[in-house]
C-alpha cells in the first residue's frame, strides 16, 4: 500500500532536518524503529455526507467519499481540539530523531484532522516523507491527497469503505431516524422498515445509549444473531477487517523502511474512525475512543510472525495476528459475496496479551 516508498529516490521532505552530533547519529541508528499512531478524527463533526444521504431520495445507498462537496466537516471547536492535540502529540517528539509519514481516510473529517497535524509538524520543523515525488502530477485522487496537497496518502484500511447501506447504519443512532430523519418515506424498502422495527425494539429493551458508537458496539452482534441487517458488519467483524489490516500495514511499512536504512525513527500518523477500534477497546479496556485519541502500533521484532506492541488508554499490550487460507467458491450474488467475506474474517485471529 506504500508502493512509492520502495525507491529511496521517491522520498522527499517539506522541512530541513536539523544536524546533530556524531554521537547522536550513532545513537539514532542503533535505536531507529518504525511505529504507527492511528488517531480518530476530531469532532464532534457535522457528518454532512451521512446526514445528506439519509435525507435524500436514496437513503439506503452506500456513502461515497467522492460525493463530499464540502471542504470542512468540523466545527470551530473541532478544529481547535485537533490543533491542541497535535501540539500535545508533537511536544513528545523530536525533529532531530523522528521523521513522519501521513496517511488518512478519504472522508473529509479525517483528512481535515490530518492536515492540522501536518501543519503543526511543519511548524515544528519535522522531516516529512512525501508519498509521491512527481511534482508535475498535481491532480489529487481523493480528499486525503487534496487536503494534504500531496503530503497525505489515502490508505484503504483507514476508510469506511465497508459500509453498504447508510440508513441501516443509522439504526444505532440514539434517535430513531426512520421517524425523525427521513424526508421521503417511500424511498425506504419494505424489508428495511420491517427489520428496523425489530432492531429498535431490541435496542429499547436493552437500553439505548447516548452515542452511535456505544449502541453499535452493544447491539450490532445481537442484531446479526437475530437475522437483522446482515449487510451491516458487527464491531468484531470490522475489527478483524480494518484493525487486522492496520497491523499488517505496520509490518509492511517496517519492511519497506528498513530497506531504505533510515537515519531517524519513522512514525506513520494515520487518521481514521472509531468503527475500527470499538471492539478492541471494549474487550480490552471497557472504553470507547474519544475524538483525536490515538492507538499506537509498534513491531516487537522484524519477522512477520513476531508480536506487535499496541498501546491504548495508557496501557501496552502484545498482539499477534494470523489468518487461515482456503479457496472459496465464486459468489453468485452480492449477498453471497458478503457472507463469504464474513467467513474469511472468521479465519483471522488476533491474540491480545499483557
Amino acid at each position: 500500500m506504500i508502493k512509492s516508498l520502495e525507491k529511496p529516490g521517491e522520498i522527499e521532505t517539506c522541512a530541513e532536518s536539523k544536524p546533530g552530533s556524531e554521537n547522536k547519529k550513532e545513537s539514532l541508528e542503533s535505536k531507529e524503529h518504525i511505529s504507527v499512531d492511528v488517531f480518530r478524527h476530531s469532532g464532534p463533526p457535522f457528518y454532512q455526507l451521512n446526514e445528506w444521504l439519509v435525507r435524500s431520495n436514496s437513503p439506503e445507498a452506500a456513502p461515497d467519499a467522492f460525493e463530499q462537496w464540502f471542504n470542512s466537516d468540523l466545527p470551530p471547536e473541532g478544529l481547535e481540539l485537533a490543533r491542541t492535540k497535535a501540539e500535545e502529540y508533537f511536544d513528545k517528539l523530536n525533529p532531530e530523531t523522528d521523521t513522519l509519514f501521513f496517511v488518512s481516510s478519504d472522508l473529509v473529517r479525517a483528512a481535515e484532522t490530518a492536515r492540522i497535524f501536518l501543519d503543526v509538524a511543519r511548524e515544528r520543523g519535522f522531516e516529512i516523507i512525501k508519498p509521491r515525488s512527481n511534482e508535475g502530477d498535481q491532480k489529487y485522487k481523493n480528499h486525503a491527497e487534496e487536503h494534504g496537497e500531496g503530503w497525505i496518502r489515502k490508505i484503504d484500511c483507514l476508510t469506511l469503505d465497508h459500509l453498504e447501506n447508510m440508513l441501516r447504519e443509522f439504526v444505532f443512532a440514539q434517535k430513531d431516524y426512520l421517524k425523525e430523519g427521513i424526508v421521503n418515506p417511500d424511498a425506504v424498502s419494505k424489508e428495511t422498515r420491517g427489520m428496523w422495527m425489530r432492531a429498535r425494539k431490541i435496542m429499547e429493551e436493552g437500553g439505548i445509549e447516548d452515542t452511535w458508537g456505544k449502541n453499535y458496539a452493544k447491539f450490532a452482534e445481537k442484531l446479526e444473531k437475530a437475522g437483522i441487517f446482515l449487510d451491516v458488519l458487527s464491531a468484531e467483524q470490522v475489527y478483524k477487517s480494518k484493525f487486522f489490516n492496520m497491523a499488517r500495514l505496520v509490518k509492511f511499512a517496517e519492511k519497506k523502511m528498513r530497506e531504505q536504512k533510515p537515519k531517524k525513527n519513522v512514525r506513520v500518523l494515520g487518521f481514521s474512525h472509531e468503527n475500527s477500534f470499538l471492539h478492541f477497546l471494549n474487550e480490552n479496556f471497557g472504553e470507547h475512543m474519544r475524538f483525536c485519541e490515538n492507538i499506537s502500533f509498534e513491531p516487537e521484532g522484524s519477522e512477520p510472525e513476531d508480536n506487535m506492541l499496541v498501546t491504548a488508554k495508557g496501557r501496552t499490550k502484545k498482539m499477534k495476528i494470523s489468518r487461515g487460507f482456503e479457496r472459496g467458491n465464486t459468489a453468485s450474488s452480492r449477498d453471497e459475496a458478503r457472507e463469504n467475506y464474513k467467513k474469511m474474517l472468521k479465519k483471522r485471529n488476533i491474540e491480545i496479551g499483557e
